[in-house]
Formats: structure tokens, sequence, C-alpha cells
């Protein structure tokens, strides 16, 4: 009787596998079903800031699907920034792609992976450790009367297990952000005087160094320099804390 009814559920779980129009699939874990689940990456490692989910997306329909793609943060840990790819392009600076990928019918697509990236650890004491959660959903709301979507929410987790402690580390705010020449940082009367500004990009690598005089609450710094990507920088003077701010290019 167990096992009649064991068959049983294994089918009605087949069945409602074969039913899904899109499935989305973990390439990371054996291409493992994870429509409308919750995948957890995790690293304790100080030396892996960039924490990146590979997914496979199939058309399980007789028709061509034109996918987009949303995202909804849900959490974000402090020093972090979250990107995506999709179809033929990443997007740093974006919610919401604002053009298509197409998949035939009964294909499967390889173009989508997620990243989180934890500024963590450089030349300098470690920065806060946190997770963050993003739910993506991928979508098709124009070749069917009802809209074909299917969804994951990914947790990206740095943990503290390597000893790492949490700083109170005052931030700036930073304009425009995404950057093209200039950014410019707004700063308290702390700041005002001779400071030295260090930026780094994402690897940890100082790319960036200069010498300036603050006069008021703002500070502008030119960037046309640097490679398109996410940086993190820091302002010092010889009588307050560190005041750090982040960007991306």
């Amino acid at each position: 009787m167990a096992k009649h009814f064991l068959s049983v559920v294994l089918l009605l779980a087949t069945i409602l596998v074969n039913a899904q129009q899109l499935i989305l699939m973990d390439q990371m874990n054996g291409n493992k079903i994870v429509n409308d689940s919750t995948i957890i990456i995790a690293s304790a490692d100080p030396q892996i800031i960039d924490l990146t989910v590979q997914f496979t997306m199939k058309n399980n329909t007789d028709k061509l699907l034109s996918l987009n793609l949303r995202k909804t943060v849900n959490y974000m840990a402090d020093s972090t920034i979250d990107y995506f790819c999709f179809g033929v392009q990443c997007w740093p600076e974006t919610d919401t792609t604002n053009y298509p990928d197409t998949i035939q019918a009964g294909a499967e697509d390889y173009t989508f992976a997620s990243h989180v990236v934890h500024f963590r650890r450089f030349e300098m004491p470690p920065l806060p450790i946190g997770k963050s959660s993003i739910t993506y959903t991928i979508y098709d709301d124009t070749s069917y009367p009802e809209t074909i979507e299917a969804n994951v929410t990914v947790i990206y987790d740095h943990r503290n297990e390597l000893g790492l402690m949490e700083n109170n580390m005052a931030e700036a705010l930073v304009y425009p952000n995404p950057v093209n020449s200039h950014i410019t940082i707004v700063v308290d009367d702390r700041m005002k005087g001779q400071n030295k500004v260090n930026i780094y990009n994402n690897q940890g690598r100082l790319v960036k160094s200069m010498s300036q005089v603050i006069k008021d609450d703002k500070i502008m710094i030119p960037v046309e320099e640097l490679n398109a990507g996410y940086y993190i920088g820091h302002i010092e003077n010889a009588i307050s804390e560190p005041v750090w701010f982040r960007f991306i290019k």
C-alpha cells in the first residue's frame, strides 16, 4: 500500500513538472529544478567576494518564448552590490531587462547568471559580512493570453566563520551612481582640510590614489580612466575616522 502511494506521488510530481511551461534549473546542483524555491549560496572564504549562481532556463512549451527578467531585492547586506547576466549582456544598473531573450520551443538557455559582489577584504580592515536575498522572476507576457513566468529566490551568505569582525564604518553618499566621468561624495565637517582618497576595484587592488583638499561638504573625483566595474574607496585624514564610499562605473 505504501509503495503504491509513493508511486502515485512520484507520478503526480512528474506530471506537475511537465506541466510547467517555463522551468528554471540550478546548474551548480545537477540542474535541479528550482521554480518557486530558495537557493542559498555561502562562503566563509575572505578571498571570495563574488557569489554567483548559474541557471538553465527551459522552454517547456511548443511555442517560442520571449523572456524578460525582473528582480526584487528582499534585503541587502552592507557593502554589497548585485547584478545579473541575462541573454547577451550583463545588467549592473537596472532591476529589469529592456529587451527579451528568446528560447525556441523545447529548448534550453544557459545565459542567466546572478551575482552578488561583497566588498569584504582589501589592503585594509575587513568590511562587514552579511546576507543578501534577491528574487528573480523570468516571464513572457507577449505570446500567451496569460503571463508565463518562473521565479527563484537566492540568498547570498557571506559568513563570519573565519573570525572576521563587523565594523561600524561611516559610508558617504555618492552621486551619480552609476557614474561616467566624475563622482561627487558628500561628507561632513570632520573631513574638511587635506585628505587622502584611495579607490579599490572588486579584486581589492588599489586603482587610484590622490590627495584632495575638502573645503565644504562635497568632494568631486574624476574616474573616467577606470574600467567598467564595481569600486569601493575611502577618504582619510589625520583627525577623523575614514569615510567609505562605493560606486559602479
